[in-house]
């Protein structure tokens, strides 16, 4: 019996590490397995936003809703565990501490984002995300070894940028209240680039499946999603009873805003595991502009001709982006550690990190 279960135990964990290991490989990735991930994760995150608004709508409770897609994330690896697949490892300081520091990031700039939207108006808020990808790249040439973008992926950031700007100037135009506007926009944009950056570094750092990141990010994002809900509006007595009485629809919307999440949750840490810092962060903002060209066409409120053509253009220049390669040779903290190159894996399995040169 104490044979087998070792058995048991040895297959198990040599399970975890070929998934784990698998997981982490993003510099060998072909070019097709990176368009695929980002094919899923892009169609993923355009449901999840037109999801969204569906959901909220038929229950205007955003932070239940979110805490919903949260506990349902976060559940769905722990359920797979008690079902036999080794998807969860050991808990170690070593494996959690990052990731409740990334979670840590992600409630702070969420808090940040708050305050912004409340000295600054929804343009001002787009026209600082399309321009997150300009300084996620300078923040991977300078500590992650990456080459600085060529000229025609420069060209594609740029053209973001400027459409993006003439469909803010089109719609709501910028609008930001004195000094302390801009001090908190620059706070959440800061904190968003960190965390883009610092997301990519954990997933090459931290040998892990992807289930555990989902597990982790969703799990550690409960609580700040709990103390957002106390102290906003969805906690107020005349809202306490509204979760007593959904109808049918009301239910298949949560339900579908739930599936979603746990999509966009793994597809989304399965595509910054194979793409660069800053390739994640432009497919982030053009799909934020492909969803409101489709809500636009859609749900034609107050939409001009001129606002659909610069939303185009704004995703088919994201489209021209090429991923800087690694610089040659580089000292210092590299995705993969001193010396590292594209071929390198970092695997963390105790409070001591080892460097792996394949």
């Amino acid at each position: 019996g104490a044979r087998a279960g070792r058995t048991t135990t040895t297959t198990t964990t040599a399970k975890m590490k070929k998934e784990a290991s698998q997981s982490s490989q993003s510099q060998s990735s072909t070019l097709g397995e990176k368009l695929a991930a980002i094919g899923v994760y892009s169609l993923c995150s355009s449901s999840m936003l037109v999801v969204n608004k569906l959901a909220v709508a038929a229950i205007p409770l955003p932070t239940v809703v979110s805490g919903a897609q949260l506990v349902s994330s976060a559940a769905i690896p722990l359920v797979m565990q008690a079902c036999g697949a080794p998807v969860i490892g050991k808990m170690t300081a070593a494996r959690v501490v990052p990731y409740a520091l990334y979670t840590t990031m992600f409630a702070a700039g969420l808090f940040a984002n708050m305050k912004a939207l409340l000295l600054t108006n929804v343009g001002a808020v787009i026209a600082a995300r399309c321009c997150l990808p300009l300084i996620v790249s300078a923040i991977e040439y300078s500590f992650m070894g990456r080459s600085w973008p060529n000229k025609r992926s420069m060209v594609s950031l740029g053209g973001v940028v400027f459409f993006a700007y003439l469909y803010v100037a089109q719609d709501s135009g910028v609008s930001v209240e004195g000094s302390e506007g801009f001090t908190w926009l620059f706070i959440w944009w800061m904190l968003l680039a960190l965390q883009m950056t610092y997301g990519k570094w954990i997933t090459g750092a931290i040998e892990m499946t992807q289930w555990e990141r989902v597990f982790y990010t969703n799990a550690f994002a409960v609580p700040p999603n709990v103390v957002i809900w106390y102290f906003s509006d969805d906690s107020s007595p005349s809202k306490a009873h509204v979760m007593d009485h959904l109808d049918s629809y009301q239910k298949n919307m949560l339900l579908l805003s739930c599936v979603i999440g746990v999509c966009i949750s793994y597809s989304g840490w399965r595509c910054r595991t194979v793409v660069t810092a800053t390739t994640f962060t432009l497919v982030g903002v053009v799909n934020k502009m492909a969803t409101i060209a489709f809500t636009m066409i859609v749900w034609p409120k107050e939409t001009t001709f001129t606002k659909v053509v610069v939303l185009i253009f704004c995703v088919l220049f994201g489209l021209l982006y090429q991923e800087a390669p690694m610089k040659a040779k580089k000292e210092g903290l590299i995705e993969g550690g001193k010396g590292a190159t594209e071929s390198n894996v970092v695997s963390i399995r105790s409070p001591r990190t080892h460097v792996h040169a394949k």
